[in-house]
């Protein structure tokens, strides 16, 4: 597989708007990494689920709850046809579900099962999949990783072909600890088992083979609201953080040791002179970040330093500028320029998509409203704004929301 040009569907800003807006927290850097993740060939005998189809989950019901043990008994009790219920109860046979004891039919040890699951259970022998853990303590990544047309699992060559032509400089992150056995002994006792991506069983599961690949990452280092350090992973799967890989990058020596040291290495001084830099290259020098309290890195612009005039566009407000791991968080205090820019992203928005969720609209404008300085915004509120700059198009769209919902 050709790995894409651009390793990540968004942009490292979006990550950190999610962090800060949708999460609460202080960003103060931002790390590209590439998490090594072992791809196992597994050998198993599965149990697979499905829905009951409805005279099958009957019948069953009436051998289990009525003591009904002949086709006829079946059948009347049912007011069906005797050709129907021997067909469904052959179907069921052959699935391993009843079996004749002295004249009667009964369900099996499946058959049991899938009645008290109400899930229509069957067995496959020797069925072959492949899994994926992450590589520093063999936990299985969940089902969302799974879906190769939105996740690049990329091996060392892929990865190193992908850095010739990616804008993004990905870290390799590394670990000495082999694939870990028990843990595919350990599936068999997972509880959600369709978010891993499992069956409803697996019995006896052996690897046939075992290989790195790698999962590119965007890691946010953050502070929560009590002050405690954070780190916030963010895959191709969504663009919110993932729980159980953050989990992950917060609490794994190896990839904290890695963090830490970047974090330590950096100087507050070189942070200032980079956030110049960029400030420097759009004639903007004479405004200067200034670094909180907390260690994030904030501009206060003029509105004049945005587009059409400027030479900032207009995403940027309110949002982030990423230079290496620096995080530089773009604020403005005039309102009609943080008004026009919040109308131009709902816009962008809604005229990119044919169909729109309300209640996803609402939360959107809510979410951008914060952070643009407008809290307690709602898909009215923004009508009337919309209207009050001639923006028709825009409030016409969101009136039509406003009234189906």
């Amino acid at each position: 597989m050709k790995p894409r040009k651009y390793l990540m569907p968004y942009r490292e800003e979006r990550a950190l708007e999610d962090v800060a807006f949708g999460q609460g927290f202080t960003p103060t850097r931002i790390f590209s990494l590439m998490l090594p993740i072992w791809q196992v060939e597994v050998k198993s005998t599965v149990t697979e689920g499905r829905p009951y189809e409805l005279i099958e989950r009957f019948l069953e019901r009436g051998i289990v709850e009525a003591e009904l043990g002949t086709v006829p008994e079946l059948a009347t009790f049912f007011a069906l046809d005797e050709a129907l219920v021997d067909r469904a109860l052959r179907f069921l046979a052959a699935l391993d579900h009843l079996f004749v004891q002295d004249g009667r039919i009964r369900l099996t040890e499946l058959g049991l099962r899938s009645h008290r699951d109400q899930r229509c259970y069957t067995v496959e022998r020797e069925d072959r999949r492949r899994l994926y853990f992450e590589a520093f303590s063999s936990r299985p990544l969940s089902r969302a990783y799974y879906d190769t047309n939105v996740v690049t699992l990329l091996s060392l060559a892929e990865v190193k072909e992908a850095k010739g032509g990616n804008a993004y400089a990905f870290q390799m992150l590394s670990t000495i600890n082999g694939f870990r056995r028990d843990a595919l002994a350990e599936l068999a006792g997972l509880a959600d088992r369709d978010h891993y991506n499992l069956p409803a069983r697996i019995s006896q599961p052996e690897s046939l083979g075992e290989k790195i690949v790698h999962l590119p990452l965007f890691v946010v280092r953050a502070l929560d609201p009590r002050g405690r350090t954070r780190y916030l992973a963010y895959s191709q799967a969504a663009d919110s953080a993932d729980p159980e890989l953050s989990e992950l990058c917060e609490r794994n020596p190896d990839i904290a040791a890695v963090l830490d040291s970047e974090e330590l290495e950096s100087r507050p001084d070189r942070q200032k002179a980079t956030m110049e830099n960029w400030l420097k290259g759009r004639n903007l020098e004479q405004h200067r970040p200034v670094r909180r309290d907390h260690g994030a890195w904030e501009v206060v612009l003029p509105a004049a330093a945005f587009e059409p005039a400027g030479s900032v566009p207009l995403a940027r407000l309110g949002s982030f500028v990423v230079r290496g791991t620096d995080v530089l968080h773009i604020r403005c205090e005039d309102e009609k320029t943080r008004e026009r820019t919040l109308l131009t992203r709902m816009d962008s928005y809604l005229t990119a998509r044919f169909r729109v969720d309300a209640a996803d609209v609402a939360a959107r404008i809510a979410r951008i409203g914060v952070q643009l300085g407008f809290t307690g915004l709602d898909p009215e509120g923004l009508r009337q704004l919309a209207t009050g700059a001639g923006m028709t198009s825009l409030a016409r769209r969101l009136a039509e929301l406003t009234s189906s919902g």
